[in-house]
């Protein structure tokens, strides 16, 4: 049977072509009724066609807008009407049922020969899953931007050449201006750049040394260049200075680079920053005043103590009644507990100034255990305790380091332990050994003494620290000793433990680098470095002083430094300018 397509060509080679398309395809006659419908264009519609019946293009078509379900014109009978070609609008499509199936579709009139309308050519697709996808990206996006606006911190999108193309409100509310403005500008024009004004963003000289230009170039440049970096702009709103934190980053938007800013304002911060700088600075100053005012008085202190205690001395070798030497007695040992407590003061403030120095010397490790044992020895058998000194047999005799402040620091810990110890034992010893490719000289001063709580041993090497107030009362101390011992180990590189519980005495243990030499270094006798200014005086004068009014011609006395070095330095010269002084009133 013959059926007419009303084109040229049958309706087997139209179906021959067009039935396997994806894309539903129908052709009607200009009265709408339809002469070909392809397989696609049945699955869309939900009709199964004859070729040669009579079907309506509009019954099977019934578009609606699937969003308000108002019914929508045919775009067959509008194309053959108006005679253009016709498409579908946004949300359009068919029910089947409960199920939407939006549609695309293209519509034109079709002409004969001589150009007159004979009929319609018309392509639907169905664009579902499409649609789907498209509101799914709408949301998305609605989403991002969303997120973008509601971003705390500002956020600005450039394009290689340096204008923005998306800024959200936290960028405009920090730089100032706004939205439309923004657009197409270079960021240093939206706000005043102090590199460009006035000639405008990359148009001054001074825009080559722009941190945020340069960080923008070397990203147009290098598609894996990120950074971090902090700038002071000037705000268009307050028109202060302001430093924001920048973070560079790149992203791709339709095969085109774009270079992410985001900014956080830091002037609070920054002002912050600033005034703890400047506090620092007045606390340090306070502390360094402070520091030498102690340092100060303790010099200015000691004098005249050590002139006390001289003078004590002198009158002690003169004849007395038993009372009279015990007042003496007494008064000298005040006069040297308070000199302890002012060296401290003093060493504490050259630890705290940075000014104690560590000396490299060639030491007798064995001479020096053996004096340090000898001293507290005696000490601890006057307190009735047993003193058990180092075996120096297995130690090198001869040493590198500085002998001064390793007896001082052997001093401080076994003076510590004597005076918190009423009954046992006191222990001195040393060994070396060796940790990786390190030599190392261990010491420790090991007690049976009253013993210390976890929560004492953490704050027992602070300044001004015992154990409690009690402590301190109790058996005296400045609270500086154990501070002082800490610093001067740190200083030598070497390091200090305790080991210590309630009730079962403390063990000190310090280490340092162990450096050999091949001798001692010869230390500094004693010197007569006094002449007696009255003796001399009168001996010019040609007369003899009476003998209950005067000293020895020449004072055989030890030239000791602040720390016990046998050599002369100001302070002892002070001493003696001070007893001079005395005794030429």
């Amino acid at each position: 049977m013959h059926v007419d397509t009303g084109t040229p060509f049958s309706y087997g080679d139209l179906e021959s072509v067009l039935g396997g398309l994806g894309d539903g395809f129908v052709l009607t006659n200009v009265q709408g009724f339809i002469t070909y419908m392809n397989k696609a264009a049945e699955a869309i519609f939900e009709c199964s066609y004859e070729p040669g019946s009579r079907m309506l293009f509009a019954d099977i078509c019934r578009l609606v807008n699937l969003e308000t379900k108002e019914r929508y014109f045919c775009p067959v009978a509008r194309a053959i009407k108006e005679n253009r070609t016709v498409g579908l609008g946004k949300n359009i499509g068919i029910m089947h049922g409960d199920v939407q199936v939006y549609l695309s579709a293209t519509c034109s009139p079709r002409y004969d020969k001589a150009g007159n309308i004979i009929g319609s050519t018309s392509v639907f697709r169905d664009i579902t899953r499409l649609h789907g996808l498209a509101r799914k990206m709408e949301s998305d996006q609605y989403y991002m931007r969303s997120v973008f606006e509601a971003a705390k911190i500002g956020i600005c999108s450039l394009s290689i050449r340096g204008e923005i193309v998306e800024v959200n409100e936290a960028a405009l509310e920090t730089l100032g201006g706004t939205y439309n403005d923004a657009l197409g500008q270079q960021l240093g024009d939206v706000f005043k750049c102090v590199n460009c004004m006035p000639y405008g963003c990359g148009r001054s000289d001074k825009c080559k040394f722009c941190i945020i230009r340069n960080n923008i170039e070397a990203a147009v440049l290098d598609d894996g260049f990120s950074a971090e970096f902090v700038a002071a702009v000037i705000s268009r709103v307050t028109e202060e200075p302001i430093w924001l934190q920048f973070f560079l980053t790149q992203v791709w938007k339709e095969n085109e680079k774009q270079i992410v800013l985001t900014m956080i304002d830091i002037s609070k911060r920054k002002q912050r920053e600033k005034e703890l700088t400047e506090a620092r600075r007045m606390a340090e100053a306070a502390n360094n005043t402070k520091t030498q005012f102690l340092a100060n008085m303790s010099h200015e202190i000691r004098t005249p103590i050590n002139g006390m205690t001289g003078m004590i001395n002198l009158t002690l070798r003169s004849p007395l009644n038993e009372e009279q030497r015990a007042n003496l007695q007494a008064a000298k040992q005040c006069s040297e507990d308070l000199l302890k407590i002012i060296n401290d003061i003093l060493d504490y403030a050259k630890l705290e100034n940075g000014k104690m120095v560590i000396e490299k010397i060639d030491l007798d490790l064995h001479v020096l255990l053996k004096r340090v044992s000898a001293l507290h020895g005696q000490v601890a058998a006057g307190k009735g305790l047993e003193f058990i000194p180092p075996d120096c047999s297995d130690l090198p005799q001869f040493i590198q380091g500085d002998p001064l402040r390793l007896r001082q620091i052997l001093h401080n810990l076994l003076n510590n332990a004597l005076k918190f110890t009423a009954k046992g034992s006191i222990t001195l010893g040393a060994r070396t050994f060796k940790r990786g490719i390190k030599s190392l000289l261990e010491f420790f001063v090991e007690d049976t003494g009253i013993g210390m709580t976890m929560e004492a041993q953490e704050k027992l090497f602070k300044p001004f620290s015992q154990v409690d107030g009690s402590t301190t009362r109790r058996f005296g101390g400045t609270g500086l000793g154990l501070m002082i011992v800490k610093e001067l180990v740190t200083a030598m590189d070497g390091e200090i433990h305790l080991v210590s519980k309630p009730g079962a005495g403390s063990r000190f243990t310090f280490t340092i680098p162990l450096v050999l030499a091949d001798k001692a270094d010869t230390e500094l006798k004693d010197q007569s470095v006094f002449v007696n200014p009255y003796w001399e005086k009168k001996k010019k004068s040609g007369s003899e002083p009476e003998a209950e009014n005067t000293l020895p011609k020449e004072l055989h006395v030890p030239v000791l430094d602040d720390d016990g070095n046998e050599e002369p330095d100001d302070d002892i010269l002070d001493l003696l300018k001070y007893c001079e002084d005395k005794l030429n009133s």
